[in-house]
């Protein structure tokens, strides 16, 4: 068998190394970028994401790497990062507590997370995802949750949270389609600069008194 010609070999082997250049990244190691940065968001359910990120306070390095760990975001990603603040414990523990245990109830119960944190504000009159995790709640020692209805409790508590709104009027809102994913989509956080300009215009507008006296000293003058 005859050998191949060495040039031949180097400019084979450059040829492979620039196509996997060319090559697409991993999902693994792509960065989120809207998770981050809200201009990045191209759709409802990346700013819903991004503010559910925003309002957890945990930096993009300590986030980054347990992405592909709470696959698919929209479902796993709410609840980890809620379990975290509520417990005070980092989120990569509860990213593996959530690997290990498998039930969010187990995981919340491993960090010290109680139930009453998912029912604050929510009623017994509310419907249906809320009414039978909150009879299950009020009637057991030892409630019981899906993994489903912890996750609506969750964007519950975060959509009342984060926007302001009465718990009672998000709960109004979802029955007509408005859910508390589409609350947290739509809700921007006030800039520092418009949050400063009513404190700056107080600051630098003449009091009436200011007024007065000014009015008063110029008929003096003259």
């Amino acid at each position: 068998m005859s050998r191949m010609n060495p040039w031949l070999l180097a400019v084979a082997f450059l040829g492979l190394a620039v196509g996997a250049t060319m090559l697409p990244l991993s999902s693994d190691i792509v960065p989120y970028a809207f998770l981050f940065d809200r201009t990045e968001a191209k759709n409802d359910q990346q700013k819903f994401l991004y503010t559910v990120v925003e309002d957890s306070g945990v930096s993009r390095d300590e986030l980054q790497p347990l992405l592909p760990k709470l696959r698919p975001l929209e479902k796993q990603l709410p609840v980890a990062l809620f379990i975290a603040k509520e417990s005070g414990k980092p989120l990569a523990k509860v990213v593996e507590l959530r690997k290990s245990e498998r039930f969010w109830l187990d995981v919340m119960n491993k960090t010290g997370v109680k139930p009453a944190v998912l029912f604050e504000g929510v009623q017994g009159k509310f419907p249906e995802p809320y009414k039978a995790a909150w009879i299950e709640y009020r009637m057991k020692f030892r409630p019981e949750f899906t993994d489903e209805q912890i996750r609506e409790l969750v964007l519950l508590q975060i959509a009342h949270r984060v926007s302001g709104q009465p718990m009672e009027e998000i709960v109004k809102g979802a029955s007509k389609g408005k859910t508390p994913e589409m609350v947290l989509a739509k809700y921007k956080a006030p800039s520092a600069d418009a949050s400063a300009a009513p404190l700056k215009a107080s600051q630098t507008a003449p009091s009436p008194k200011a007024k007065a006296k000014g009015k008063k000293g110029g008929v003096r003058a003259r």
